[in-house]
């Protein structure tokens, strides 16, 4: 299971969030990733500067589950998408890459 204090972060592949769900290119291997509303949340998040446990208290408060299973579940999640090259996972947090707060391929609110 990935450490609670460890801080993921996606890698610099394009992206877009349509709706609540999110598609994630991986251009290098020719693949796409359609992710549902969960995962799409997860991978917003994993953007350097939130740790797991963060990642998890967000989702807690968002998604109507037990908190045990969103914590299996992310952790999961977040060991697949670090096995296929799309998240690293780092012992501190990252500054932020963009002054305005968003990711590459992240739109603002409501669009």
């Amino acid at each position: 299971m990935e450490s609670h204090s460890s801080y993921p972060c996606r890698k610099r592949v394009p992206w877009r969030l349509l709706d609540t769900e999110a598609l994630v290119v991986d251009v290098k291997a020719g693949l796409l990733y359609p992710l549902n509303s969960v995962g799409a949340r997860i991978w917003q998040l994993s953007d350097g500067q939130r740790s797991v446990e963060e990642i998890v208290q967000y989702l807690a408060a968002e998604f109507d589950a037990d908190e045990k299973t969103i914590r299996q579940d992310a952790a999961d999640f977040l060991r697949e998408l670090r096995q296929r090259g799309l998240i690293s996972l780092d012992d501190k947090p990252r500054p932020p890459a963009d002054p305005g707060g968003r990711g590459p391929g992240e739109r603002g609110p409501g669009l």
